[in-house]
């Protein structure tokens, strides 16, 4: 046994639970060290219930439990003869990013990702960060995502924006171009679209229904009933602007 075998371990987690409101795990030493008679497969191995685990503030989860290969793990400290883990990996989660140089992401069991990425150019003075919330479902049988909703957070100068977006297609979103000038833009597909900026609104769809009394013209609030001609009667709800 080496010095690092009395106050550490690599283990597996096996199991955790809830406990006067705080999560405890169950471990099991594995490794290079921590086992009993090198033996880390499992009744001869050394286990520890009920540990405190230590990880980053403000960050709290519980992992899942061992599925074959592939379980959570952590580097554990000797405390009053337990394992508490302070360190962790599980490769369930590793697969759900490829990280790039200097991005940060907090993922879940279920492919979701919050990512931190550095833009590609300075904002400013240094580079700042594109924030993108990824959330897929409708997994294939290989475990591909069909379909994903994207939130996405963008500094980047001449693409500045805050976009919502659908796995159906449905977005919206906040923009520093929204037809040359800051606006909204929205979809609902290729023939339903609006966009919004200073000045300007434009909307188009095969169908517009507008329901109560609607006025319109240049000055809209001054607007009387409409008047219809021969072929277009009356109307009571929609007032005309003299102007």
């Amino acid at each position: 046994m080496s010095a690092l075998d009395a106050v550490a371990a690599f283990v597996k987690v096996v199991g955790s639970a809830l406990v006067g409101g705080e999560v405890t795990f169950s471990v099991q030493a594995i490794g290079g060290f921590g086992g009993l008679d090198g033996d880390d497969s499992g009744a001869n191995a050394e286990q520890a219930q009920g540990q405190v685990g230590y990880s980053a503030l403000g960050i709290l989860g519980r992992p899942l439990p061992p599925e074959g290969s592939l379980f959570a793990e952590a580097a554990a400290l000797r405390v009053d003869g337990g394992l508490s883990p302070v360190g962790w990996r599980d490769m369930r989660l590793q697969r759900a990013l490829q990280p790039a140089e200097g991005q940060l992401a907090f993922v879940g069991y279920g492919g979701a990702t919050l990512s931190h990425a550095m833009t590609a150019d300075e904002v400013g003075a240094r580079r700042a960060n594109i924030a993108t919330w990824y959330v897929p479902y409708d997994f294939d049988e290989d475990g591909v995502p069909q379909k994903a909703h994207t939130i996405a957070i963008d500094p980047t100068p001449g693409n500045s924006s805050i976009s919502l977006v659908h796995a159906s297609g449905l977005f919206l979103t906040l923009t520093e171009n929204a037809g040359g000038a800051p606006g909204i833009a929205w979809s609902v597909d290729d023939a339903t679209f609006g966009r919004m900026k200073a000045g300007e609104v434009l909307i188009q769809s095969a169908k517009i229904m507008l329901k109560g009394n609607v006025y319109i013209g240049a000055a809209a609030e001054a607007g009387v009933p409409l008047l219809g001609g021969p072929i277009s009667p009356p109307c009571p709800s929609l007032f005309v602007s003299p102007a």
